[in-house]
């Protein structure tokens, strides 16, 4: 068979196998109409992302990819571009292959200006072979599944792998904040940085969850002038060298109203523009100014760039409002220390009337749960933290032993494993408290809310998002 043909083929079976899977209620075909599309023709990613009339965007870190992505996706079509991109959060290559077989015409045909991707960052290299980027924009790097991941050291050399198999011409945008992110990107090609210089909470010293509080490259202690979030902040090493990069856009005159929404200004060559992100906590400040950085490599206007971000939607489970029977949920994915730090500390200015946490350990969520003894729970102790913590997921058990001995009043604590008992849960106190309930969740927890939440009718399947 021709190659055109094998390319024709993949993608009709590949474009069959979604619908058959939406059909029968098997999901949203967001993964595996990549899987039998690849088996007919193992080229089909790189034949499709080479028809993108401008190129491809890749994302990756390991929080906020989701969130940027959405971001960057709705700055390119406020540009008047056509984009193609997986909202699902299908990251791993096969999901890639799948958002791009699902797009193209049966013979094979994409039509699109961009391809903006996120990327799991093990899949990474892989991603950058195939689909051969205009830009990959890297966010930050903390401990996350770390039984499938291994060490940090291993995820940050398929980072730096990457940056120096990019093709010639294209960029980097890098997060200066975080020195892992800065010390693996030094020197390599052309790397543009985004970053914090203010924070909004300036006192802020190094938690557990920080993962450099060494040098990454010489193993010297770094010395921290501002900690913004995790191990991101203004640092240098009196070892090595080692420094924050000068910011090609700065994020200043932050100002974040818990989970509800970010206001800052981001310098850059274009002079100064006001920025309102209707998502709140301070990781979404670098998120957006991330999405802006690379929205200005992609050509976009940088002032209406920064306009498509006042009406932006939070993608799946990251800081969407559900409202229903009376109550309102505020869903947050949080699967690592600094995700579930930097989402606790959001929510703890709220004045929720509740907190529920969902901990699952499904395959996709790590099935090593060690990691909530980095968190710092113990914050939920604290006077000003919400009244009632409502504990679910598989592994609620792992997290009322946390709570217990991070201080917290076992009376304020109610379990509800499954996910309808916890969402009924939520929604009670929610009408008793008149305020809106966090949730913070593993990304299997998060599905199956999603899932309750589908079936009552307060929202539409997730992999339908834009």
């Amino acid at each position: 068979m021709r190659r055109t043909g094998r390319l024709s083929a993949a993608v009709a079976a590949g474009r069959l196998t979604g619908a058959l899977s939406r059909r029968l209620g098997r999901g949203g075909g967001t993964t595996l109409p990549g899987d039998v599309a690849r088996a007919i023709d193992g080229g089909v990613l790189a034949a499709l992302a080479a028809q993108a009339r401008c190129g491809a965007v890749l994302v990756s870190g390991t929080n906020g990819k989701t969130t940027t992505a959405s971001l960057i996706r709705a700055g390119a079509r406020r540009a008047g571009w056509r984009v193609v991109a997986n909202p699902s959060g299908a990251n791993l290559v096969f999901g890639l292959t799948a958002a791009a077989v699902q797009a193209a015409s049966p013979a094979g045909r994409l039509d699109t200006d961009w391809l903006v991707f996120e990327v799991d960052e093990l899949s990474l290299p892989r991603a950058v072979r195939e689909v051969r980027p205009r830009c990959v924009t890297l966010l930050n790097l903390s401990r996350d599944q770390l039984d499938r991941a291994f060490e940090l050291d291993e995820v940050a050399e398929r980072l730096r792998l990457a940056v120096a198999d990019l093709p010639e011409g294209s960029v980097c945008v890098a997060n200066a904040d975080d020195p892992i992110v800065a010390s693996l990107t030094a020197g390599c090609g052309d790397v543009r940085y985004f970053g914090i210089d203010s924070a909004a909470d300036p006192g802020r010293a190094l938690g557990a969850a920080a993962d450099a509080s060494r040098c990454p490259r010489c193993g010297a202690p770094l010395d921290y002038a501002t900690v913004v979030y995790a191990h991101a902040g203004h640092y240098r090493c009196d070892g090595c060298g080692l420094t924050r990069p000068q910011p090609t856009w700065s994020a200043t005159e932050v100002a974040v109203d818990g989970l509800a929404s970010v206001r800052f200004t981001l310098r850059g060559p274009d002079g100064e523009i006001p920025v309102h992100l209707p998502i709140g906590g301070i990781v979404n400040v670098a998120n957006a100014a991330a999405a802006l950085a690379t929205l200005a490599v992609m050509g976009a206007d940088p002032r209406d760039a920064a306009a498509s971000l006042q009406d932006a939607e939070p993608a799946f489970g990251r800081g969407e409002r559900v409202a229903l029977e009376g109550a309102a949920v505020r869903l947050l994915l949080a699967k690592n220390p600094a995700g579930l730090d930097e989402a606790i500390r959001a929510a703890m200015g709220t004045r929720a009337p509740a907190l529920a946490l969902g901990l699952n350990d499904g395959v996709a969520d790590g099935r090593d749960v060690s990691w909530i003894w980095d968190a710092e729970l113990e914050r939920l102790a604290a006077p000003d933290a919400p009244p009632r913590l409502i504990v679910s997921g598989t592994r609620a058990a792992d997290l009322l032993v946390r709570l217990h001995y991070a201080g917290v009043d076992d009376g304020r604590i109610q379990i509800a494993e499954p996910p309808a008992a916890a969402l009924d849960a939520c929604l009670a106190a929610g009408r008793a408290g008149g305020g809106t309930v966090a949730a913070l969740l593993t990304y299997t927890a998060a599905l199956a809310w999603y899932r309750e939440l589908t079936r009552r009718g307060a929202v539409g399947p997730y992999w339908e998002r834009r």
